[in-house]
């Protein structure tokens, strides 16, 4: 979206997000002009001074009336009884529509959704979450136990508000439009995760995600297998049919219930993590065999596998040597990992 139309969504932002707020900014500045003219009209009138038909105007409108100053004319009456009923109207209406506004939660609402926004346009290197239902709200609170700074995006006001209650960044709107993608940081984001239930609409969001930054890593779910393919042309760089994986999940569970219980333990109850870090040129690990690394003594974690050039070496050999651009799959507790990331020409490969 161009910038223009970025910029024309600031100033309005007061003004559209609630109805209420426009009816006041309306009905306020149709007021100062009858306020202005009636003051007009009173100083010409009673033959008075500008300062002294304000001053009759504002006690008048606020319902003062101390009687020193009173029309004389019978124009400048009739221009009185026009401020009283416009004026005190507005006084009454203004006041009444404040206090419901503010008691509807309208107010701070709005100021939750700009600090929301404030903070979710300082993100770099997050990942942006499509749908907050069951599985997006998953997907959520594992990137927070990951320490991933995310974004959820859900069509739905009241999900968004209790996944914001519990501390975390989301935005209400379609996440297939590019104006919600663009608020929730696609431009600087890592990743998308594509969650909605309808396939169509996951389809979407990956064609919206790789088009405006072409280097995010698109992930998405599909219910029906025949649509894997779809999405990976739309451009999805990795696909799950949502019931194989079930299936295949509940089949494990069936025949290897240990194996099964020890995968959802290290999911979900240890401290134990899974990081994968890119070699580069001039990192110190580069063109050593993983033996001579020491990484078991020196920092406590497992290299498990190695991704070369589209290849993936599963529990590669104590002989296998570390070349720049491998990604290597290291497991350990979060602070091993964490003193790994230090090692110099270590990186993230999904930092852009």
């Amino acid at each position: 979206m161009a910038n223009s139309e970025k910029n024309l969504e600031k100033p309005n932002k007061l003004i559209h997000i609630y109805p209420g707020l426009k009816i006041l900014f309306l009905l306020s500045i149709a007021e100062a002009a009858v306020l202005c003219t009636c003051i007009y009209l009173i100083a010409k009138y009673e033959n008075l001074t500008l300062y002294e038909a304000f001053y009759m105007a504002m006690i008048t409108v606020f319902t003062v009336g101390y009687g020193d100053i009173t029309p004389q004319t019978v124009p400048g009456q009739k221009t009185v009884i026009l401020l009283v009923v416009t004026g005190v109207g507005y006084v009454s209406f203004f006041s009444s529509m404040l206090i419901s506004t503010l008691v509807e939660g309208k107010i701070l609402q709005l100021w939750s959704d700009i600090t929301m926004e404030r903070k979710i346009s300082r993100l770099k290197n997050h990942v942006i979450v499509c749908g907050i239902g069951r599985t997006g709200s998953a997907a959520m609170k594992r990137l927070y136990r990951e320490g991933i700074p995310c974004v959820g995006i859900d069509i739905n006001e009241n999900i968004c508000r209790t996944m914001r209650e519990k501390g975390f960044l989301t935005l209400v709107g379609e996440a297939t439009d590019d104006n919600v993608l663009e608020k929730a940081g696609i431009k600087h984001a890592s990743s998308v995760i594509a969650t909605l239930p309808d396939d169509g609409a996951n389809i979407l969001i990956t064609m919206a995600a790789k088009d405006l930054n072409k280097n995010t890593r698109v992930v998405a779910r599909v219910d029906k297998p025949e649509n894997v393919k779809r999405l990976k042309r739309a451009g999805a760089d990795w696909v799950t049919v949502l019931g194989q994986t079930a299936g295949m999940q509940l089949a494990m569970a069936a025949s290897k219930p240990v194996t099964s219980n020890f995968i959802q333990d290290f999911l979900n109850k240890y401290s134990l993590k899974l990081e994968e870090l890119k070699i580069e040129e001039n990192s110190e690990l580069a063109y050593k065999e993983i033996r001579s690394l020491n990484l078991r003594q020196k920092y406590g974690i497992h290299i498990i596998a190695i991704i070369r050039d589209n290849q993936t070496l599963i529990n590669p050999k104590a002989t296998e040597k570390m070349l720049p651009g491998d990604i290597a799959i290291m497991f350990g507790t979060p602070e091993e990992l964490e003193k790994v990331e230090f090692i110099q020409g270590i990186s993230c490969p999904l930092q852009t």
